[in-house]
């Protein structure tokens, strides 16, 4: 990042200094922002999403399955689509979410009754 700094008019001074630090922070903020809970979507939209790219770390096992989609939405987070207990799911995070804790979260979220229908 770059951070404007008030100079007393001295011309070869930049007035712009660069600080990796405040860019790391700015960047693990911005994709912060992005991370949302699970929220139950219809089977169309699941499978919209599916047919839209190759999806990323498809798995399941009898009773669930989940996938990435394959675009970011900021540094290595994306949407991730779920199938639990017959039901689909959306939520934002890590790309590196497993499919373990994928299905932990939405459970989580039906145990509490609080998933919202769209």
């Amino acid at each position: 990042m770059y951070a404007p700094e008030i100079t007393t008019g001295s011309a070869g001074v930049s007035r712009f200094e660069w600080n990796a630090a405040a860019e790391a922070a700015y960047w693990e903020a911005r994709a912060k922002s992005y991370v949302t809970a699970p929220v139950e979507i219809d089977l169309h939209r699941y499978m919209d999403v599916l047919g839209t790219l190759p999806p990323l770390d498809w798995q399941g096992d009898r009773d669930s399955e989940s996938f990435k989609f394959a675009e970011m939405m900021c540094g290595s987070v994306t949407d991730i689509y779920a199938k639990v207990e017959g039901r689909y799911f959306q939520l934002c995070d890590e790309c590196t979410l497993s499919h373990a804790e994928i299905v932990r979260r939405i459970k989580e979220v039906l145990s509490k009754k609080t998933v919202v229908q769209k």
